[in-house]
């Protein structure tokens, strides 16, 4: 199960996520904190897969919070927790980088779907990471394993390979083969790999069709996808997912 942490200065808005059914969709509350500095103080003494923040609290505000996370290279999802009047607010998060961001309180269908969707996106990063540490031996690799997080946060981005020379200040020029260097393919490559393997967790999760598979994956044209699944499977989507057993997980083979 996944563990989260709540971090609110409402009480009574912690109370109502707590009556949340969290076993349902495979998660739990592991702690919970009134504001940014005290869930700082809980992230140094445990591992937590999911932050759900309010935008506005006193002392150390959702922003603040967000910025300090991200500075401590911390890599789990973020949602965050907004009233109506803070859309502009929740925009700017969503900017920056987190997950998604729902209304307060959050229905019980809304919270539902979200964490149906960040249980998709932690169960298939958790088995890609194992993959490529065995396949590339990153557990030895402080700099591989920065880059293979940064592909798998992104695996559902259009990214580019001047994105990874940006996050890791590189020269464009030098880029690729740094990057052929750490990783042994070259970027597109490798992106295009860990994508298709990611479009098969997808399809076997039977949750979604293959033209939101498509949209999910920065392909604004289904055809190529499908084309391009191909290319690397031998099969189409459709034949993938009929072949494919109910097990709700997917084996990397990179």
């Amino acid at each position: 199960m996944h563990s989260v942490l709540l971090v609110d200065d409402d009480r009574a808005e912690r109370y109502i996520l707590k009556r949340f059914n969290w076993k349902s969709t495979d998660f739990y509350i592991a702690g919970e904190a009134a504001d940014g500095k005290e869930a700082l103080i809980l992230l140094k003494k445990t591992s937590f897969d999911l932050i759900i923040t309010d935008i506005r609290m006193p002392g150390m505000d959702g922003f603040s919070f967000l910025d300090e996370v991200r500075r401590q290279n911390w890599h789990g999802c973020i949602v965050l927790l907004s009233t109506y009047s803070d859309f502009e607010y929740a925009q700017r998060g969503i900017r920056l980088g987190v997950f998604d961001y729902m209304t307060k309180p959050p229905s019980d269908k809304d919270l539902t779907a979200v964490l149906q969707r960040i249980h998709t996106h932690l169960t298939s990063e958790k088995y890609l990471q194992e993959e490529i540490a065995k396949k590339y031996e990153i557990h030895n690799d402080s700099t591989a394993a920065k880059i293979c997080r940064f592909i798998l946060n992104n695996v559902e981005n259009n990214i580019t390979l001047d994105n990874f020379a940006q996050e890791f200040s590189l020269s464009h020029d030098y880029a690729g083969k740094y990057f052929k260097q750490k990783m042994g393919k070259n970027f597109n490559d490798y992106l295009t790999k860990i994508k298709m393997e990611h479009a098969k967790y997808l399809l076997r999760s039977g949750k979604y069709k293959t033209y939101e598979i498509s949209n999910k994956l920065g392909y604004a044209n289904p055809d190529y996808f499908r084309r391009l699944f191909k290319l690397n499977t031998n099969m189409t989507p459709g034949e993938y997912k009929r072949s494919s057993d109910t097990e709700h997980k997917s084996i990397y083979k990179l």
